[in-house]
């Protein structure tokens, strides 16, 4: 009985949040952050490889899209000056089209299965859309400040949860993993937050603000180490070392490098499971398929992804321009080893060029911006995303739900930010909402209002 109720009572807070997104789509993206990393997902069904499921954000995203297209259509005016400073539209449509050029491909070549291919060429192309959506609806810096917010209150809950799971003696995970727990996605997600968290703390001037960023940061080392990934204590490593190189001051260098240093001698305080974590090259007895590199002897886990490296390279051989398509090699362990396979040299090309034109663009506003607020998200995300091409190593880093969600979601408010600030430099100031464009397509985009 109580099990009916909790899912008839979801049912009804789910149709009011659709509801409101209707209503009020910015309302939907100040949700946005939690549902990316507090929603169950729900089984609506199977494939021959998986189970289909849906999360929370998925249909907020869906009734948002609809949102643009019913503008669109009933308005007759879709609004191209709010999709100007966009920058990464171009690369983001290459990297889908050759995403859905490359399985559709494999599929006809019979390496993909069908469903499979498309449900997961969608999701792929549904960070894209959350892009979009957020750059298309975020017009102000109230919004883009209430979303940050959200985002972070989102990370302290997380981190609470990952406190609440330590005492167990395992390793930790994000909520509503179920039985699979995947504790490498929590240290993603710890990788692109914690980085955007130590850059606005860094270019915050003094305040309660940055107290609560340098307290944020603080309490998500410990459930990062407890997470026992190491391919994200190593991008987060890396994702350090970027900061080291690019922050100026003396004050902020020593600052950052004592950080480092007091995190590494902590190690021997540390339970004795997480040391041999960190011992990538420990064999263990009664593993027959241990690999071998300069007379080194790997753990298992290396093992394993050195030998998938391997196979990975004999496929790519058979099929190198286009790949065998989403799916349509089995599971691989890494997100360029997979890349190259799945969607071959097209894919490795685009997914070069999309992430090139991120990083030149984050080290863009970092160097000319004195806004401050946005010098910090920039650093943050720069980072952030270097720790993810280290991360992506290890891991499918760019197909994970809850590391990928949340960084389009980051980029997309910095894009927004970006764009509202050169308004007010260009034109001295920012135009009231009620004053935007007089047109039918005017904020809050009520539908057949009229303007005089």
């Amino acid at each position: 009985m109580e099990n009916i109720l909790l899912i008839y009572g979801g049912f009804v807070v789910l149709l009011i949040l659709l509801l409101i997104t209707v209503l009020n789509p910015v309302i939907a993206l100040y949700l946005l952050p939690l549902a990316f990393s507090l929603s169950p997902e729900i089984e609506i069904g199977k494939t021959a490889a998986r189970e289909i499921s849906i999360k929370v954000e998925d249909l907020l995203l869906t009734v948002l899209l609809i949102r643009v297209l019913f503008d669109f259509v009933i308005n007759k005016n879709f609004p191209l000056e709010r999709l100007s400073g966009g920058r990464f539209f171009t690369p983001m449509a290459l990297h889908s089209l050759v995403l859905v050029l490359t399985t559709t491909l494999g599929v006809a070549m019979l390496y993909a299965n069908p469903a499979s291919g498309f449900f997961f060429t969608l999701k792929m192309l549904q960070y894209f859309f959350f892009f979009f959506v957020v750059f298309f609806y975020a017009r102000d810096k109230r919004d883009i400040k209430i979303m940050l917010g959200s985002a972070l209150l989102t990370m302290a809950i997380v981190t609470i949860n990952g406190y609440l799971q330590i005492p167990g003696g395992g390793r930790i995970a994000m909520p509503f993993e179920g039985n699979n727990l995947e504790p490498n996605t929590f240290g993603g997600y710890y990788v692109v937050l914690g980085a955007v968290v130590a850059g606005l703390y860094i270019h915050e001037p003094k305040g309660r603000k940055k107290t609560l960023y340098a307290l944020l940061l603080g309490a998500a080392v410990l459930p990062f180490i407890y997470t026992q990934s190491r391919g994200s204590w190593v991008a987060g490593g890396v994702s350090l070392l970027t900061f080291l190189a690019l922050t100026k001051g003396v004050q902020r260098k020593i600052l950052i490098f004592a950080f480092a240093i007091l995190t590494v001698m902590s190690i021997p305080l540390l339970p004795e499971n997480i040391q041999e974590r960190a011992r990538f090259w420990k064999a263990e007895e009664g593993f027959t398929r241990t690999e071998t590199i300069g007379g080194i002897k790997f753990d298992p886990s290396t093992s394993e992804r050195i030998e998938g490296y391997k196979r990975a390279l004999v496929l790519f051989s058979r099929s190198p321009v286009f790949g065998r398509g989403i799916t349509g090699a089995g599971f691989f362990d890494g997100q360029f080893i997979r890349l190259m396979v799945e969607n071959g040299l097209l894919g490795l090309i685009s997914f070069a060029f999309l992430n090139y034109t991120i990083l030149r663009y984050l080290l863009s506003v970092y160097r000319r911006t004195p806004d401050p607020f946005s010098r910090g998200l920039a650093l943050g995300l720069l980072c952030a995303t270097t720790g993810m091409l280290v991360h992506s190593l290890g891991a499918n880093t760019y197909i994970i739900v809850r590391i990928m969600e949340p960084y389009m979601l980051l980029l997309a408010l910095l894009v927004s930010y970006e764009k509202i600030i050169n308004k007010v430099e260009t034109k001295g100031s920012l135009p009231d909402r009620a004053s935007v464009t007089p047109t039918k397509y005017t904020y809050p985009y009520l539908v057949g209002e009229q303007t005089g």
